[in-house]
């Protein structure tokens, strides 16, 4: 992106992916956020991943008056096969992920742009703006703004002090080539967004919020918090995480372990009270109080828990899970 005087001369193009399913209440606020950009060339790849009619509706009217659209539609496989395609069709130099129940700030795609311009990084990582119906929330970034190396980032990534979400990770599109969501997984973030980072020779860390990140009553987090999934996604999506870090990054592997077994911990104490899933409880006890697990842990407090958990387990999980209560 190159400045002439006062204006801007927009040279790069920026693709934004956007799956849509199951939200018609909220699609053409996301749109309307996208397409007003003050940065205008773009393109917005919006994917009907089995949307509803008066979702389809909507995506052929925003896609027949603004030819920067790309739409397409499929049969419905999840947010991982809706994203994936947005990168098979994507064209741009540069890489935005938009969830179509969020929106985004009028000037977000060109501070992202100008920012990974004038730095010259691969990647931006920003700020987040919590949305409820009524009120707001501003999640800040554990980390001072700044240029970091990609080392820097995983580390955070597997404390975890910078959440692991593709939508706030603007990026060069190339970060992406050959990485694919796994399709049919929750916590499909976690071992996806690692790679892309990896590969960045230098990433800023932006002390600015540039998207809305909207909490639904129905959004597949809360619904993972009433039937246990999350945990379990959780817990399986870190294990990725922490493999991948242990054979590519030996020296960021007591952090990821660290956030794994705490993971693992949440997983048995959701599982000590349900009859069907004592086998399930009894593999990740085991895995919990394997002497790799226990090994070089950077927290702690994590590390004297897991010695609860190999010597009481029970009754260290119910005093985990009652103090994890009062929490929330």
């Amino acid at each position: 992106m190159k400045r002439v005087g006062k204006t801007v001369e927009h040279k790069d193009k920026i693709s934004v992916i956007v799956p849509v399913y199951h939200v018609e209440a909220y699609l053409k606020r996301c749109l309307d956020s996208i397409l007003s950009q003050s940065y205008r060339n773009i393109e917005v790849i919006l994917v009907n991943d089995g949307g509803t009619e008066e979702e389809t509706a909507i995506c052929l009217e925003y896609a027949a008056k603004d030819d920067r659209i790309i739409y397409v539609c499929q049969e419905n496989q999840g947010l991982s096969a809706a994203r994936n395609k947005g990168l098979s069709l994507a064209t741009g130099d540069y890489l935005q992920f938009v969830d179509s129940d969020d929106w985004i700030f009028p000037e977000a795609l060109e501070v992202l742009l100008r920012t990974a311009s004038d730095i010259g990084a691969d990647m931006v990582i920003f700020d987040v703006q919590y949305e409820w119906e009524g009120h707001s929330y501003l999640e800040k970034l554990s980390i001072k703004p700044g240029v970091y190396s990609p080392e820097s980032i995983l580390e955070q990534l597997a404390i975890p002090s910078i959440p692991p979400y593709a939508w706030n990770k603007f990026c060069l599109r190339s970060l992406y080539d050959g990485v694919l969501f796994p399709v049919g997984e929750k916590w499909e973030d976690v071992p996806t967004v690692i790679y892309p980072v990896s590969r960045a020779k230098r990433i800023a860390v932006l002390d600015k919020p540039l998207y809305h990140y909207y909490q639904r009553d129905d959004a597949i987090t809360k619904q993972g918090m009433q039937d246990g999934s999350i945990h379990k996604w959780r817990f399986l999506q870190y294990a990725k995480r922490y493999d991948f870090l242990k054979t590519n990054y030996p020296e960021i592997a007591p952090a990821a372990r660290t956030s794994l077994v705490r993971a693992g911990m949440s997983y048995y104490a959701y599982c000590l009270h349900e009859r069907d899933r004592r086998q399930e409880r009894q593999r990740v006890l085991s895995f919990i109080q394997s002497s790799e697990m226990g090994e070089g842990l950077s927290n702690t407090k994590v590390r004297l828990i897991r010695f609860g958990f190999c010597l009481l387990p029970d009754l260290t999980a119910r005093i985990f899970r009652l103090k994890h209560k009062r929490k929330g």
